[in-house]
């Protein structure tokens, strides 16, 4: 009897101890198991899922974007750490966002200009849509570029990139030219060359309509161009010669002290007069220089000379022809102004044009 006791004491002496062993290391497991599925889990870049650790009981909740993403997040937490028992999983899914409506007013626009240029906008379904329409229109009009203003917008009707892709099929027969699409109503006003080409056109634009669309045209035939009139060359000359003095009232001509350099801050003033010049090609030009009356007077005539020839270097250079311009300097002996006065010098000191018919 009393050696049964002594073993009764010592198993339950030894039970105790197994069982303080074990509840001491129980923590540290736990949180190793934590640990290391949490680690599992965000290198698989599930970061919506919770995990909860007991003793080596994993329990596993959340709400998972897919039936997909919770089955991979339980599969990761039983396979990925050792020690794991069991996965106890509460993950729900989430419910999938409604699809967006479409749009009530699904539009495009193509507007083909006079310089040949293209302008895109509105809306296309998908990104291969839009390098379709583009690539169609860079086939058809190449001249003047594209100006590309589409937005991906999904719900497009049906039939519509056939309707988008016909009418771009037929731009190069415009002159000018906007098209606008809106559902189903197709609406298209430009220019084309002849009253042939737009019975052509009326003719292929609805055969290439899909069906349920509807379709409203305005063209026009271009006007034969009429012939240019010219103007007199005195009448020219005379409009050439308002303009040079309404620009020379505002805004001179002016040079570096006694030199014939230009001043940079007139160059704007040469550059409008030469571009007037150009209506009046058959006139001739004379470019006269004038000073004030500081100075002895041959220098301020070769002064007045050197900068009338000035002036019409730079003329030339800006395309005005050498034998339509003529340089003169006049040297004091034109005065406008007072010489005694500060401000009557500065009205002498001057360039002045006069513009006559050549011959004249």
């Amino acid at each position: 009897m009393k050696k049964l006791l002594v073993a009764l004491l010592g198993a339950i002496a030894l039970a105790l101890l197994i069982w303080l062993c074990l509840g001491r290391h129980v923590p540290a497991i736990e949180k190793e198991l934590a640990v290391c599925t949490a680690d599992s889990l965000a290198r698989a870049g599930i970061d919506w899922a919770r995990v909860g650790i007991s003793g080596r009981d994993v329990t596993l909740s959340g709400v998972a974007p897919s039936a997909e993403s919770r089955i991979r997040a339980e599969e990761i937490t039983r396979s990925s750490c050792q020690g794991v028992r069991t996965v106890d999983s509460t993950v729900t899914v989430a419910e999938p966002a409604p699809a967006a409506a479409p749009p009530s007013s699904y539009e495009l626009k193509l507007t083909l200009e006079e310089e040949g240029g293209v302008v895109l906008s509105g809306m296309v379904p998908d990104e291969e849509t839009r390098e379709a329409v583009i690539q169609a229109v860079r086939q058809r009009v190449a001249a003047g570029g594209i100006r590309d203003r589409l937005r991906i917008t999904p719900g497009a009707p049906a039939g519509w990139r056939a309707a988008a892709l016909g009418i771009i099929a037929s731009m190069d027969r415009f002159s000018r030219m906007s098209a606008t699409m809106v559902n189903r109503e197709l609406r298209i006003a430009g220019t084309v060359a002849s009253k042939e080409v737009l019975d052509q056109l009326e003719q292929s634009l609805t055969a290439t309509l899909p069906a349920g669309y509807s379709r409203h045209y305005e063209f026009e035939v271009a006007r034969e161009p009429g012939p240019v009139v010219k103007p007199e060359p005195a009448a020219a000359a005379a409009d050439c010669q308002r303009r040079f003095d309404e620009l020379l009232a505002r805004r001179s001509i002016r040079f570096d002290t006694a030199s014939a350099s230009i001043s940079e801050g007139s160059y704007p003033v040469l550059d409008e007069l030469a571009q007037m010049a150009s209506r009046c090609p058959e006139a001739h030009i004379r470019i006269e220089g004038h000073t004030d009356s500081r100075g002895s007077g041959r220098m301020n005539l070769r002064l007045s000379q050197a900068r009338a020839e000035a002036v019409k270097r730079y003329l030339v250079a800006k395309g005005v022809a050498a034998v339509r311009l003529e340089a003169v300097g006049y040297g004091e002996s034109r005065p406008v102004a007072d010489n005694g006065t500060a401000a009557g010098r500065a009205r002498n000191r001057r360039i002045e044009f006069e513009i006559n018919v050549q011959g004249n």
